[in-house]
């Protein structure tokens, strides 16, 4: 039979806890004796939680007795509670415990704590102190006193050392840092390893011997004391901290990943430690860990340009670019040219579409990197996407000089092709040349030569396509394109059938055999070619807009209509068919169905760029300018330079009269994208503005051809109109009304045929204008306004059904009253009155109007009352201030009268006159 085994400590702690009890409900409350006598049971049983409760308890009993102190001080010292320890051990001096017994114990504690000052001020030559322990004393001493630079008072300390008759290492180390003193390190060091032979576990001999080879760079020794220190002393964090800083300056870093991951345990937001931890992880290829430690350093205040630099690269792997961009932002102003950094940062700003800050890094960036052609030509292509024609050409420009691979000539070539540059032909050849099976040169160089008409190099171009690529369908139909610009439809025909054989799946073939039969007049031949286009892709954009244009070409276009909207049906989730739609109800003057649809289509990267421009439109059309602006403002935000995004805009700054906004718009374009379109468009503003010189700078550059067009001739009528010329004016004002029938235009017209004395010409154009545009409230307004010299009765009728059309409209209902007024119409005149103000209730003209008719109904006091309701306001018309003035003369209010004339200048001839006439009258 086995016999049971025990815990000793157990058994010590069950019998303690009894004796405890029995104390307890035996004798009452313990002593400070007996608190003590069971502090040092607990100790002896390794409870030292226990014991050190039992320790406060007997000083709390009795908080003079020095010795409870000096036992808790001591174990704290145990327990590496330096802090704790250091406060009772003094407490302990304090109350008289022998100094000899506490000095050693406090001396350790303050070393601990790096209590310098108070290390310095021991008194080291206390009585009791043995040799061994006051050279200990001694040494921690000196060491602090080194610390705080107190040289005069280390070497006094240091002959007292050298008096201790002791082989004690501390003696050893003192007179070590005696030599340090005298700036002779390998002495130093030479007298620390013999004591290290002498002590090899002493950790105090293992920092200094740690310290000295780190000076002297002897770095692998250095490395090995440090180990062997933390060994004997595995809890001094610090040190550790010093030893990984180290090994990761030394490149170390499979050595110092251990250390990092055990001190990021301690202190997981360490700003230092993470960075560590991103390096090593970096170095591992573990890029997504690397970043999270590095943007936690970052984050914990880490500015270190080395943490950032680290981040950036490491979410460039990720191909996270909009962190890459974030951190590497940060220091690339202090990055020299051939940084790779710089390129990366370009590259991330290209990736997310932010062109023009590319630009600037790539415009530091020395072009001297193997692949700095094709970044510089990337950057082009995409400030070209983006419509900023300004920095393309500088990124082209940059790009030429080190292009050297066919592919770097291509890229090129087609950029400079793009900005009407010949000199892309010249690289296109050349790229060709050099790699003669690189189809996107073969198929770019072809498509400039269709393009400039150079019809034979472009069919050599395909010959000797063919030769390189036999079996590729591609030089087949660069052929066929060439024989339909040449209207050798014969050949265009046998040219398409070779490509149709070589990919019957060619959805290009369709569409170029759909041009071959509408050129013909063949439009059931170009449905055919559609139809086969769409077996192949039914979601294909191009063939469904031909499948429309054609369809409506031959009156069929309800068939197209019903066609897309089957595709649609099949394809719920695909954008381009809802688009095309859409497109075509706005065609088809559909605006609500187009609106309707054109909503189901989500924004996303795969979103048609036909929805920004086919969406505006249908906005526009549907009135809905508010929702308009809205949507051409986020889409200058994707596409800050995009001109169709800049007219639509354009346009509604225009309806809204905001034609500052308009100057800036344009001329904003214009820096980065010179267009001649746009600043037509720019000089309406200035015209809108009066500001005809800026108007005129413009139209004076522009070509003859140019100064011919419609709204070109709008603009310069305008002009003519400010300076007094009507009748120059009018045939321009025509050419533009006719060009664009709107209400501006008519505007326009109206105002030079008045202007020049006929206006009954004018009367003409609006009624005409009316009749075309039933609903035109505006039309209606203009043409009611001309009936009330004409035809007062007409006139009330046409601002009648103007008013039950919009019963907002105060204008209208205003003018209704005015005239309803002069027939003598008075209620009626009252109610639509009273409903204008209603609208607008600050507004002097429908006041007055109001207050008219109340005073020829006899109600003076409420005419009174409404014009009082608007006097606080600024009354621009004479009339108007007049007429207030003169009821409150009729109700014998004279001083009122009298301060209201004082109140203003009146700068009329008819004002002036009628002010006499008042004087004259009322005698004032």
């Amino acid at each position: 039979m086995k016999r049971k085994s025990f815990n000793r400590n157990a058994v010590l702690a069950a019998v303690m806890l009894g004796i405890s009890s029995l104390s307890l409900t035996g004798c009452g409350q313990k002593t400070s004796e007996e608190h003590m006598l069971a502090a040092r049971q607990f100790v002896e049983a390794k409870d030292n939680p226990s014991a050190i409760i039992e320790y406060k308890s007997a000083i709390q009993k009795d908080p003079e007795d020095p010795n409870a102190r000096f036992e808790l001080g001591q174990l704290y010292l145990q327990q590496k509670d330096f802090a704790a320890a250091e406060k009772e051990l003094n407490r302990a001096l304090d109350l008289g415990y022998e100094v000899s017994e506490v000095l050693p114990l406090i001396t350790r504690a303050y070393q601990e704590t790096n209590s310098e000052v108070a290390l310095s001020e021991i008194n080291h030559n206390v009585d009791g102190l043995t040799p061994v322990k006051r050279a200990e004393v001694t040494y921690y001493k000196l060491e602090a006193l080194l610390r705080l630079e107190k040289t005069k008072e280390a070497r006094v300390l240091l002959d007292d050392i050298a008096q201790i008759d002791t082989s004690s290492v501390y003696k050893g180390l003192s007179l070590a840092l005696g030599k340090v003193l005298d700036d002779d390190y390998e002495g130093a060091l030479q007298a620390i390893d013999t004591l290290h032979q002498q002590a090899p576990l002493n950790k105090d001999v293992l920092m200094q011997q740690a310290r000295l080879n780190m000076y002297l760079r002897n770095l692998d020794a250095a490395v090995t004391a440090y180990d062997a220190y933390l060994d004997v002393a595995p809890d001094d964090t610090e040190t550790k901290f010093i030893l990984t800083a180290i090994l990761m300056d030394a490149k170390r870093f499979a050595d110092a990943a251990p250390l990092v991951d055990e001190l990021l345990q301690k202190s997981a937001t360490n700003p230092l430690l993470n960075q560590f931890k991103g390096v090593i992880e970096a170095r591992e290829g573990n890029f997504g860990v690397a970043l999270k430690h590095l943007e936690t350093a970052i984050q914990n205040g880490r500015n270190d340009p080395l943490a950032r630099l680290l981040a950036g690269f490491c979410a460039y792997q990720l191909e996270d670019y909009a962190a890459t961009t974030r951190h590497l932002s940060m220091i690339a102003s202090d990055l020299p040219p051939s940084h790779a950094a710089l390129r990366m940062l370009a590259n991330s700003l290209l990736q997310q579409g932010k062109n023009e800050e590319a630009t600037d890094i790539l415009a530091r960036v020395d072009g001297e990197a193997e692949n700095d052609a094709m970044l510089f030509s990337k950057a082009g292509y995409q400030l070209l996407q983006s419509g900023n024609v300004v920095d393309a050409k500088a990124m082209i420009e940059k790009s030429v000089p080190i292009a050297t691979s066919a592919e770097d000539l291509t890229r090129i070539g087609v950029l400079q092709l793009s900005i009407n540059d010949a000199e892309g032909l010249v690289n296109l050849e050349a790229a060709v040349e050099r790699a003669p099976e690189l189809t996107m040169g073969q198929q770019t160089l072809a498509n400039a030569y269709i393009a400039t008409r150079q019809f034979d190099k472009a069919l050599e171009v395909a010959e000797n396509w063919q030769k390189t690529e036999p079996q590729n369908a591609q030089p087949w139909l660069v052929k066929g394109q060439v024989y339909l610009a040449q209207q050798n439809y014969e050949a265009a025909e046998a040219a398409i059938i070779k490509a149709e054989a070589l990919d019957s799946n060619s959805i290009k073939a369709k569409i170029q055999r759909v041009s071959l039969a509408m050129v013909q007049k063949q439009p059931q031949q170009a449905l055919d070619a559609i139809n086969q286009a769409l077996t192949i892709d039914p979601t294909d954009q191009a063939s469904l807009a031909l499948l429309y244009i054609v369809q409506k070409q031959i009156g069929k276009a309800n068939e197209a209509v019903n066609t897309i909207q089957e595709v649609v049906a099949r394809h719920p989730d695909e954008d381009v068919p809802k688009t095309i739609l859409a497109r075509v109800y706005l065609a088809e003057k559909r605006v609500a169905d187009g609106i309707e649809l054109i909503e189901q289509v989500k924004l996303n990267d795969d979103t048609p760029d036909l929805y920004w421009d086919t969406r505006g439109r249908l906005l526009l059309a549907g009135s809905r300018i508010n929702e308009a602006k809205a949507h051409y403002e986020a889409w200058l935000n994707e596409q800050p330079n995009h001109k169709t995004a800049v007219l639509g805009m354009a346009m509604i700054l225009d309806l809204q009269s905001r034609f500052q906004n308009g100057v800036e718009l344009t001329a904003g374009f214009l820096e980065k994208r010179p267009d001649r379109q746009i600043e037509i468009v720019k000089a309406h503003f200035h015209a809108m503005l009066r500001q005809i010189p800026q108007t005129e700078a413009i139209l004076n550059q522009l070509s003859e051809q140019e100064k011919q067009l419609p709204y070109v001739k709008g603009i310069r009528a305008r002009l003519q109109l400010y300076r007094d010329n009507p009748t120059a004016a009018i045939p321009n004002a025509l050419a533009a009304y006719e060009a664009i029938p709107n209400t501006r235009n008519l505007l326009l017209a109206m105002a030079a045929y008045e202007m020049a004395g006929q206006p009954d010409k004018a009367f003409e154009l609006v009624t005409e204008f009316r009749e075309n545009n039933p609903d035109n409230t505006q039309a209606m307004l203009l043409f009611a306004e001309r009936l009330i010299q004409r035809d007062r009765s007409k006139a009330i009728d046409v601002y009648r059904q103007l008013a039950e059309k919009q019963p907002e409209n105060a204008i209208a209902l205003n003018n209704l009253a005015y005239l309803e007024h002069q027939e003598g119409m008075l209620e009626a005149a009252e109610e639509h009155a009273r409903q204008a103000l209603k609208l607008v209730p600050k507004a002097p003209e429908i006041a007055d109007t109001l207050a008219q008719v109340l005073i020829d109904k006899g109600e003076t006091e409420d005419a009174k009352a409404i014009y009082d309701s608007v006097m606080s306001e600024p009354v621009r018309s004479d009339e108007i201030y007049l007429n207030y003035i003169e009821l409150l003369l009729e109700m014998d209010l004279t001083p009122l009268a009298k301060r209201r004339l004082a109140d203003r200048i009146f700068e009329a001839a008819d004002s002036k006159a009628r002010v006499a006439e008042l004087e004259q009258q009322y005698n004032l």
